[in-house]
């Protein structure tokens, strides 16, 4: 959160047991702003399409990202995209290739939601592009890819979630904003958005589960199609419940689609 990036091998991090304190993977100290924000994997050639909350897009090869130890700090931003001093990178999507069938489903924290063809972001170079057009007071938190033949589940930070279809999802322009998502209650967020394949599409759909974690610590999975699709912009399902001494300082802080035989960093 602080501003730094880097690069390091798949093969630093070893595989440990649930539960385990685990290692020490950056420089940091107490201050909220050196917190890890983005962790995860790709190959030196994918380009990396990095969103900003203010709706901005930035892209960048993988192995332009300066390589670092596993407790090196990084890399000031600044110093590999020209990003401003006043906006802050909110969600990072590695792109192998920009297919013809592919979207990309842009989130925000308000529960705003769009899906472009991830082809118009092709020619995407570290100059920057404005991707959305935002409301006062909300911030473009998350970049998906999906085809039509997915579904799109969105989850708050209340333990509430919903599923629906991404091709009832109407492709927009660049620059628009988006339709409703869910429907959140007051003072509620969305927590996180992920892609999922639809019943019948795949037959080891069965073994794909939705891998749920607080922000205390606290994490289930729940089989995938217990989320039943429903109309975009309802109110959702109950996805988790809160200890009730934590109920006002738990929340949703992740929820994605997992496998029995993934590895979780």
């Amino acid at each position: 959160r602080g501003g730094y990036i880097k690069r390091l091998p798949l093969k630093t991090f070893e595989s440990q047991g649930r539960g385990t304190r685990g290692k020490k993977s950056t420089t940091s100290n107490a201050s909220q702003d050196n917190e890890v924000a983005h962790c995860f994997t790709c190959n030196d050639h994918d380009t990396l399409l990095m969103v900003t909350q203010k709706g901005i897009a930035y892209g960048l090869r993988a192995f332009q990202v300066p390589a670092a130890s596993r407790t090196a700090r990084g890399v000031p931003i600044p110093s590999v995209l020209p990003v401003k001093a006043d906006d802050v990178i909110t969600s990072i999507l590695p792109v192998a290739e920009f297919t013809k069938d592919e979207f990309c489903v842009l989130a925000t924290e308000n529960g705003w939601i769009k899906k472009t063809p991830l082809a118009a972001f092709e020619n995407l170079t570290s100059r920057g592009l404005i991707i959305a057009t935002l409301e006062d007071g909300d911030r473009l938190r998350w970049c998906e890819k999906c085809t039509d033949n997915e579904n799109i589940l969105v989850g708050s930070r209340h333990g509430m979630a919903t599923t629906f279809e991404a091709a009832k999802l109407r492709p927009t322009g660049r620059t628009s904003r988006g339709v409703r998502s869910m429907r959140l209650k007051e003072g509620d967020t969305v927590a996180d958005v992920s892609i999922l394949k639809q019943s019948g599409t795949d037959k080891d759909q069965r073994g794909e589960f939705v891998l749920a974690v607080t922000s205390n610590g606290y994490g289930k999975r729940i089989r995938t199609d217990e989320f039943r699709t429903q109309a975009r912009g309802g109110v959702g399902v109950i996805a988790m419940k809160f200890k009730t001494n934590q109920k006002e300082t738990d929340q949703i802080s992740c929820l994605r689609i997992v496998k029995e035989d993934d590895e979780v960093l």
